[in-house]
């Protein structure tokens, strides 16, 4: 079963499953991991958080959920 990551996800949980989600996130200007441990809060949260507007964050997470479709092939 894949998993389809959503913005009410945790950002722990997100990068528990998809690691190489981080490096993604931080491109976008979304911190997840603050002292090597992941910030807490949702994605919306952080998003939120950086001023992303509600299309800005949907078109975030679904390139975020290509990228991730992507990584898995390698």
């Amino acid at each position: 079963m894949k998993l389809h990551i959503t913005k009410d996800m945790w950002i722990e949980d997100i990068l528990e499953k998809f690691p190489r989600a981080q490096d993604f996130l931080s491109e976008k200007g979304i911190v997840c991991i603050m002292c090597g441990e992941p910030v807490w809060g949702t994605l919306h949260d952080q998003m939120d958080e950086k001023g992303f507007s509600d299309e800005e964050m949907d078109k975030i997470i679904f390139e975020l959920n290509k990228f991730i479709k992507g990584s898995e092939k390698k």
